[in-house]
C-alpha cells in the first residue's frame, strides 16, 4: 500500500474524497471518488492501492456541551471578508434535534443564539461523524478538521483575493492556485463523477483537493488554531491552516 494524503469534504448523498499518493518526484494525478458511509474510506482508498496516513475533513469535530468553539471564532476572524463560510458548531446537545425548530431552542439554550439554516443542513454529517470518531475512541481520531477557504485563503498568499468559489472565475482561480502548488487537478475536475445519483460539483471538488494537498505539508508549514482545545469527550476542537510565514 501506498501512503496517501487525504481530503474529505461532504456532499449531496455522501462524501467526496480526494487522495493523494505521497513518494518522490513530482505528485501523480489525485484520486478522487465519492462514498455515502465513512466507515467504506479504509476500504476504497486500499482498492487503489492506498493507505491515508493523513486524513484531513471539513467538517466540526469537537462539540461543546454549551456556548460557541473558540476555534471557529479564530478561523472567522481569520477569513476576514470570507469569514461567513465558517459556519457555528453545533452543540453536542443540538445533535439530537429532530427539526429545525428544535435545533433553534436548543442552540438558544445552550448556544446564547439560533443556529444558521446552513449549519442546520450539515447537522446529519456531523452527527455521523461525530458517532464515527466516538466508536474509535479511545484510539486517536482517525481525522483532523480543516477549512478549505481558509487553505485557499493562506496558500494564495498576497495575490489579489479569490473570486467566490462558486463562481467560474473563482474554481478557475483555485484550479490554477492548485497547479502552480505541482498539482495536476484537471481530470479530477473534469470527470464524472456522483455520489448516490447526485453530481458533485466543482467547488466540492477543489474543497476535497485543497484538503488533500494541505494533508501534505510537513508540521513546521501547519498551523493548529484553538490548540489544545478539547471538547467534554476528548475529541479535539482545534483546525488546521497554512502557516502565515
Amino acid at each position: 500500500m501506498q501512503a496517501a494524503a487525504v481530503g474529505l469534504d461532504g456532499c449531496s448523498g455522501g462524501w467526496l474524497v480526494a487522495a493523494l499518493a505521497l513518494g518522490p518526484g513530482p505528485w501523480p494525478n489525485p484520486e478522487i471518488f465519492g462514498l455515502d458511509r465513512l466507515e467504506s474510506l479504509e476500504g476504497a482508498l486500499a482498492a487503489r492501492g492506498l493507505r491515508g496516513v493523513r486524513q484531513l475533513i471539513d467538517m466540526p469535530i469537537g462539540l461543546p456541551l454549551t456556548g460557541v468553539r473558540r476555534v471557529d471564532r479564530l478561523a472567522q476572524a481569520a477569513l476576514g471578508p470570507a469569514r461567513a463560510s465558517v459556519f457555528l458548531a453545533p452543540t453536542r446537545p443540538v445533535l439530537d434535534a429532530l427539526s429545525f425548530r428544535e435545533a433553534q431552542r436548543l442552540a438558544q439554550a445552550s448556544m446564547g443564539q439560533g443556529l444558521s439554516l446552513q449549519a442546520w443542513n450539515i447537522v446529519p454529517k456531523i452527527r455521523t461523524l461525530d458517532r464515527f470518531l466516538r466508536r474509535a475512541q479511545p484510539a486517536a481520531p482517525r481525522f483532523e478538521e480543516a477549512h478549505p477557504e481558509l487553505a485557499f485563503l493562506r496558500l494564495n498568499g498576497t495575490q489579489p483575493p479569490l473570486p467566490p468559489k462558486k463562481t467560474a472565475e473563482g474554481a478557475a482561480a483555485r484550479q490554477r492556485l492548485l497547479e502552480g502548488l505541482g498539482l495536476s487537478v484537471g481530470s479530477a475536475l473534469d470527470a464524472a463523477l456522483t455520489v448516490e445519483g447526485r453530481r458533485v460539483g466543482r467547488d466540492d471538488r477543489l474543497d476535497a483537493l485543497v484538503l488533500a494537498y494541505l494533508a501534505t505539508r510537513p508540521e513546521g508549514a501547519l498551523e493548529r488554531l484553538g490548540e489544545g482545545d478539547e471538547d467534554p469527550l476528548g475529541l479535539p476542537m482545534t483546525l488546521l491552516a497554512p502557516r502565515i510565514p
